[in-house]
């Protein structure tokens, strides 16, 4: 009877054992955690595995990358061959047979000035900007007859330096800065290797791109629209008069009688009496430049008057005198001013796929592109219960959360997987997200694995019975067929481990002092 007692009693208290061990560890015991040790983890089955990987973890998350970048589009990969149209800055090489001697031919490398136009011995400015090389030489040819300077001119223009036609390059290159098209079908291969190549920790590059490139660099460009044919306009009298009425009566030659003056316009185009009262509250004549004024050649009225200032209206009694040229009539709003849209795209480059030949990404270079290779100084960074915590660059490399706790040595002994933060910042704010993840599940194939991102901080927690399982794994051994070791975990050091003698610390120490005793 007596034994049956203590045999009931023993297996209780070995229940009570088992009950007790189950609630220490909890969950920790259980998939996918590792028995006894959380931080074992992985998928071991004997099956192949597949999950994916998260580029977003939650909804405030924007995409990586630059916002709105796209990648090329079929148009991108097609050369536009036009004819180049000289702009302001461009130097052209125009060479003229006969110009100043006969049998010698006239060469030279002339600048376009800002004013669009350049200038030649005897010939004087031609307007050159916004046309091609062939209607150059066709222009400066007309020219020459129309003077009667040669009967059968040789002009030859070759455009030398063709600014208009230039690109940028910025960021982890060898030479950054501008850089001429040379061709109509230079790619980004072409563009980079000009540059000195790319960094090799380097993985993306950019296009940002003009909407209107072709269109400003097409033979339809547009131009200064005229004025109507049956519209006169006389400028103000500090100006000179334009082209088109100084040669109004002349063909441009030498023999022509001279232009008429400002004041034979004024007699000719004098209107009404009616039409030219003065209005009310208007200052004197003399006070102003005389406004430039657009009359119906057939009427002789007014159409138009540029440059009139408009009267001012009386101020209400009592009202505070305005400061001069101040008028503001209610405070302003910056709410009210609307937003203007950029016309512009950014186009996305793989440059890994790119050095691999995918012709996919080798985009045709267009006018004012700017190609930005962005540098890489990205830091990611490992803190909590992981074995090297610090900062890590990614090195041109896309970093998921596996590859970052591989890289930093895996976790230590108290660290709990199931129990991991991400602390990222929510782009164009002063906040923080906290995230978190279970590294546990990940690992064992449960869930997908994310990319981390620039300035992200890796967080391994570690949970309360942490300590109790690494006590308990590392107090029992197979040789004591999974007996409780006392002296391993509890006992005194001098009860299991070797002491040495006294006499020969003794010794040691008076060795030390330099004593003979």
């Amino acid at each position: 009877m007596g034994s049956r007692r203590t045999r009931g009693a023993a297996l209780r208290a070995w229940s009570l054992r088992i009950i007790l061990v189950a609630t220490v560890w909890g969950c920790a015991a259980l998939p996918p955690n590792s028995f006894l040790d959380p931080t074992k983890v992985g998928r071991f089955g004997s099956e192949v595995g597949e999950r994916g990987i998260r580029q977003v973890l939650t909804p405030r998350d924007t995409p990586p990358g630059v916002a709105g970048a796209t990648e090329p589009a079929p148009e991108d990969l097609v050369p536009n061959y036009v004819e180049y149209r000289l702009g302001a800055g461009d130097v052209v090489q125009v060479t003229v047979q006969d110009l100043i001697s006969p049998g010698q031919p006239y060469q030279a490398a002339i600048e376009v000035n800002p004013s669009g136009e350049i200038r030649l011995p005897v010939l004087g400015s031609v307007k050159v900007a916004g046309l091609s090389e062939s209607e150059v030489e066709q222009e400066i040819t007309n020219r020459l007859r129309e003077a009667n300077l040669l009967p059968r001119p040789i002009v030859l223009v070759i455009a030398q330096a063709r600014r208009g036609q230039q690109y940028q390059i910025l960021g982890a290159v060898a030479r950054a800065g501008p850089y001429p098209i040379p061709e109509p079908d230079w790619r980004l291969l072409d563009a980079i290797s000009l540059a000195g190549d790319v960094s090799a920790t380097a993985r993306r590059a950019y296009v940002i791109r003009r909407a209107d490139t072709a269109r400003v660099s097409g033979p339809t460009a547009p131009r200064p629209a005229s004025p109507p044919a049956n519209e006169l306009i006389i400028p103000p009298a500090d100006e000179p008069l334009p082209a088109t009425l100084a040669s109004a009566t002349g063909t441009g030659r030498r023999d022509d009688p001279p232009p008429p003056t400002r004041e034979d316009l004024a007699d000719v185009m004098t209107p009404p009496a009616e039409t030219t009262k003065p209005a009310a509250g208007a200052p004197p004549a003399g006070e102003q430049p005389f406004p430039q004024l657009i009359f119906d050649p057939e009427t002789g009225a007014v159409i138009e008057a540029r440059g009139v200032p408009p009267t001012p209206e009386p101020a209400p009694p009592g009202a505070p005198p305005k400061a001069p040229g101040v008028e503001i009539d209610e405070p302003f709003d910056w709410e009210d001013v609307e937003e203007l849209a950029l016309d512009q795209r950014v186009i996305a480059i793989d440059l890994t796929e790119l050095r691999r030949g995918n012709p996919r990404f080798n985009i045709v270079v267009r006018n004012r592109d700017v190609i930005e290779v962005p540098v890489d100084t990205g830091l990611y960074y490992m803190m909590g219960e992981i074995a090297r915590p610090g900062a890590y660059p990614f090195g041109g490399r896309d970093i998921t959360i596996k590859q970052a706790i591989a890289a930093a040595g895996g976790m230590t002994a108290l660290a709990f997987p199931s129990r991991c933060e991400i602390i990222r910042r929510e782009p164009g704010t002063e906040k923080q997200l906290m995230i978190t993840v279970n590294v546990d599940r990940i690992f064992a194939g449960l869930e997908d694995d994310f990319y981390l991102r620039d300035d992200d901080i890796v967080n391994v927690g570690t949970h309360f019975v942490a300590p109790f399982l690494f006590v308990i794994r590392n107090s029992f051994r197979f040789t004591y067929g999974f007996g409780f070791v006392y002296d391993r975990n509890f006992a005194d050091k001098d009860a299991y481990s070797a002491r040495i003698n006294p006499e020969t610390l003794a010794i040691d120490r008076a060795n030390r002092r330099g004593l003979p005793f």
